[in-house]
């Protein structure tokens, strides 16, 4: 009874350990007067889903829960960069939560992805760049780790009707020859 409570107690303080582990999820970076707070919309990110970049920004020396200055004009770009390949998305304003920026983007392949982020904040200018590789924020995943049924069995259904369809269009073709 008493090694079943030592067990069970360990196990508990694992678990809690695990819990109050720090996740990466966002890198922060003070620019001018502003603080930026830059990471992917959902963490991890995984590739072919819909997540896209988001970025906070909060006046400096603002006191805690001030609101974000409405009349601020923000006009901001990500240049994303994967290998050698290169995109520029737009930040736009997030619904109802001023200093809240997010732009539209699928990731379609695993691994690390950069955005040197560039443009205004009022008169400031920003060009800033984030990289996962760093891991203040998530690289993007595969995402066979969290589909399912698994590609690999979509993959062997969608073989098993393209012979399928071969073999009943070779019959088609023999019955119009008859």
């Amino acid at each position: 009874m008493m090694n079943k409570l030592v067990r069970f107690g360990l196990l508990l303080v694992m678990a809690l350990l695990v819990m109050s582990a720090p996740v990466a999820a966002h890198e922060g970076r003070e620019t001018g007067d502003y603080v930026l707070n830059f990471g992917w919309q959902v963490e991890p990110a995984y590739a072919g889903i819909m997540n896209g970049p988001e970025l906070r920004v909060r006046v400096e020396d603002a006191p805690e829960g001030e609101a974000f200055p409405e009349d601020l004009e923000v006009a901001l770009q990500a240049e994303v960069t994967f290998g050698s390949e290169m995109t520029t998305i737009s930040f736009r304003p997030a619904q109802q939560e001023p200093g809240h920026f997010v732009a539209v983007l699928v990731p379609t392949l695993p691994g690390d992805y950069v955005f040197r982020i560039f443009g205004t904040i009022g008169d400031t200018a920003v060009d800033e760049t984030f990289d996962s590789a760093a891991g203040e924020f998530s690289k993007v995943e595969p995402s066979a780790d969290i589909m399912f049924p698994s590609m690999g069995a979509l993959d062997a259904r969608m073989a098993a009707l393209e012979a399928r369809i071969a073999e009943l269009e070779a019959q088609v073709t023999e019955l119009q020859g008859e």
